[in-house]
């Protein structure tokens, strides 16, 4: 493999794990799903099944729970043999419960690793066999935040289509 084509291909396949991670933080099925191959297999923990469906489950669960989520992948380790990749990808996600009556609202944090199994076929890198890998997590309760004064002057992340990063103004 040429040092461009292996180039590429790293790039191809970085973008597919970020399209991933953005899809589930904007709740974006569709984008999740354009993450994986039709016949891919994902080993979420709870969920184990076609990768290419994991997006019905997680987004409306996703939606339930949480009014905020944000995916940061880190270092990621590539092993390229022609038109497969065997990937393993940090991960740290934090997740923001849903206001409930009585309940103090919380961040969840999950750090773990996607070890991927990623396939190129028509030209196109996809997720063809996933396992997340447990590392630890914490819950932490959301104590004072930033004054609302202050933070009304952001424009507010939404989960839909409707996000500002949907634009392209």
């Amino acid at each position: 493999m040429g040092d461009l084509a292996w180039v590429a291909d790293r790039i191809a396949i970085q973008d597919c794990l970020v399209r991933y991670c953005r899809g589930i933080d904007r709740g974006d099925a569709d984008l999740v799903r354009s993450a994986y191959w039709p016949d891919s297999f994902d080993d979420h923990g709870g969920y184990k099944g076609n990768g290419y469906e994991f997006a019905d489950h997680a987004i409306p669960s996703l939606n339930k729970n949480y009014s905020a989520t944000h995916h940061t992948i880190l270092n990621s380790s590539i092993d390229l043999q022609g038109d497969v990749a065997h990937g393993e990808t940090y991960v740290q996600a934090y997740h923001v419960s849903k206001p409930v009556e009585g309940q103090p609202q919380s961040v969840f944090l999950f750090a773990g690793r996607y070890v991927d199994r990623l396939e190129k076929r028509d030209g196109a890198w996809k997720i063809a066999h996933r396992v997340v890998v447990y590392d630890f997590d914490r819950i932490d309760p959301i104590g004072t935040a930033m004054p609302t004064a202050w933070t009304s002057t952001f424009t507010q992340g939404r989960r839909d289509r409707d996000d500002l990063s949907y634009g392209r103004g």
